[in-house]
């Protein structure tokens, strides 16, 4: 947050001025090296401690990102993880199977985020954005229409059939955002690719 200058000089005044007389009762120097003295100190108070400091959205944590963007991605990801979680607790008692498949989703989805906030420079690529703003959102929509399926009590053949091609697609959704934590921590750009092209045939299922 940013001290307004005329703050920043009222505050600077008085320290200055409170310097002044500590050092003029204190200090048995001549009135200039008290001067002197309380300027430094109202200098000190000017420059170190009342400067303006850059806002986050001013500060690039790497080339291209800065930090008030990394923080809002890190918010993100932890909402990611807290909605499919949620998930998890309405299958547990049904289709505890399937619960404790989306909970590793979702620990690996947190464990990607803590990848991004240790080597932020991932976030700049394309293969994480589109994960971020494409992948995940899908993904929490088709687990969310799964979990809508599979709690809504007696189903017919249909229904059974594709609750069954869902569970597995869920397998595959598991399996490759595991790849992808894999790939980011290797940098392995070739196998990035290759699974956001996979991942964009998962979700044609009508749900």
């Amino acid at each position: 947050m940013q001290v307004n200058w005329k703050v920043n000089m009222v505050i600077s005044a008085l320290v200055t001025v409170g310097a002044y007389f500590a050092a003029d009762m204190m200090l048995e120097f001549k009135w200039w090296v008290d001067v002197i003295i309380s300027l430094f100190f109202g200098g000190i108070v000017n420059q170190l401690i009342l400067r303006d400091k850059k806002e986050d959205s001013e500060i690039e944590v790497v080339p291209g990102l800065t930090r008030q963007e990394l923080k809002e991605t890190l918010a993100l990801g932890r909402d990611w993880v807290n909605k499919l979680e949620k998930l998890t607790t309405q299958l547990d008692r049904a289709h505890p199977d399937t619960a404790v498949k989306i909970r590793d989703i979702a620990a690996t989805v947190s464990t990607l985020f803590t990848n991004f906030e240790h080597d932020p420079k991932d976030l700049t690529t394309n293969n994480a954005k589109r994960l971020i703003n494409d992948h995940l959102p899908r993904a929490h929509k088709f687990l969310m229409a799964y979990s809508g399926l599979a709690c809504a009590g007696r189903l017919t053949d249909n229904e059974q059939a594709k609750l069954a091609d869902m569970e597995r697609k869920i397998t595959t959704i598991r399996e490759s955002f595991s790849k992808h934590l894999e790939a980011f921590r290797s940098n392995d750009f070739t196998q990035l690719q290759v699974e956001g092209q996979s991942m964009e045939t998962i979700y044609n299922l009508d749900i």
